[in-house]
């Protein structure tokens, strides 16, 4: 960090009422020096000045404000602010925790999560504290207390900075959303996939939002389509509640309907052969319901965007075997549409989308 640097000018002097007027006459006659701080007191605004005013100057001003001052005063260099996290730690972390520093992290309305090796641990505080400092936006700081885990697939935080709050408000392709950080699974980064899908939807379609979370892509779905309605189903009861709140948020109850519990248990007894589409984002494990998206596939025809994570050096094989196969299983055929990949997870493994029609 550039250190500051005192220097004394000529400035001018005036009220805090009359600041506004004061600095535009400066800037108009080029007497305003750049690169120097503006001094605040309770009543008054110090101006540092290029050079002292002449007496036409002094007289034109008092045209303007009626009461000033011209005095010799000491100002500041302008403090240099960051404008990454890493410019932010650069000096304050020694070579080795300056290179082990993860300076990506996600964000979920003004909630940031970062993740802090163990190297940093006891630096937390102070990572976090420059995350606010370089990110007005950001009010609240968490750090990953590990992967993603249990049946819910929830990824535990931790506040180590700013506000005490967990609930983000999230906007994405006109929606909005409450969600419940660390208690229900949510990724930003699917917010394109989510608009992708929406583009494709036809007039009276109806969707299947498997593992639906807090309702991100049945409420983008309906926002953004033609479609007739979605069912999202979802077993976290945290994560109902908050689509719940997140469907009458957005005005969708006509439209999103939400129903708790397991889509294995679920899809055979109220979908039997009923979407026009299915969805399947779940973070870890969808291969394992690919037998009720088949169930669930309209015979007249559905498309079914199934996500997994896949090693990067050959992400489509097993996968596309494992859909082709089960279809075979269960009596039908599929056609694939689309793949490509959605996000690097690691040096190894991948998230994939793959779109297939399940056919009769």
């Amino acid at each position: 960090m550039e250190k500051q640097i005192e220097c004394e000018f000529f400035c001018l002097k005036v009220l805090k009422q009359n600041a506004e007027k004061a600095r535009r006459f400066l800037l108009e006659k080029q007497l305003l020096e750049s690169g120097f701080e503006v001094m605040r007191s309770a009543d008054f605004v110090l101006f540092p000045l290029k050079r002292k005013t002449t007496a036409a100057e002094e007289k034109e001003l008092r045209k303007k404000i009626r009461s000033f001052a011209i005095e010799k005063f000491f100002f500041s260099t302008v403090k240099k602010q960051p404008k990454s996290l890493k410019e932010a730690l650069r000096e304050k972390l020694t070579e080795k925790e300056f290179s082990g520093l993860v300076s990506s992290f996600d964000t979920l309305g003004n909630i940031a999560i970062i993740e802090i090796p163990p190297l940093l641990k006891k630096k937390e505080k102070l990572i976090a504290n420059a995350l606010l400092e370089t990110n007005k936006s950001i009010r609240t700081v968490c750090k990953k207390l590990g992967a993603h885990k249990g049946e819910f697939r929830i990824e535990p935080v931790k506040i180590i900075a700013g506000e005490r709050n967990l609930v983000a408000t999230y906007k994405e392709s006109g929606c909005t959303f409450k969600i419940p950080v660390g208690k229900a699974f949510f990724s930003p980064r699917l917010g394109t996939e989510r608009m992708r899908i929406a583009q494709q939807i036809k007039q009276g379609e109806v969707i299947g939002a498997f593992f639906a979370g807090v309702g991100p892509f049945p409420i983008v779905f309906a926002k953004n389509s033609p479609m007739e309605a979605a069912f999202a189903i979802e077993l976290n009861p945290i994560a109902v509640k908050f689509m719940d709140e997140n469907i009458l948020l957005n005005k969708m109850e006509n439209k999103v309907f939400p129903v708790q519990g397991d889509v294995k248990k679920i899809v055979p007894k109220k979908f039997k052969a009923f979407f026009h589409r299915i969805v399947m984002p779940l973070p870890k494990g969808a291969e394992n319901f690919l037998e009720s998206a088949v169930i669930a596939a309209n015979p007249k025809g559905c498309i079914v965007h199934f996500y997994a994570f896949v090693p990067a050096a050959n992400p489509y094989e097993a996968t596309l075997s494992l859909i082709e196969k089960t279809a075979r299983k269960l009596g039908r055929e599929v056609r694939i549409l689309h793949k490509q990949q959605v996000r690097a997870f690691s040096k190894e493994t991948i998230q994939i989308v793959v779109d297939f029609e399940v056919r009769n």
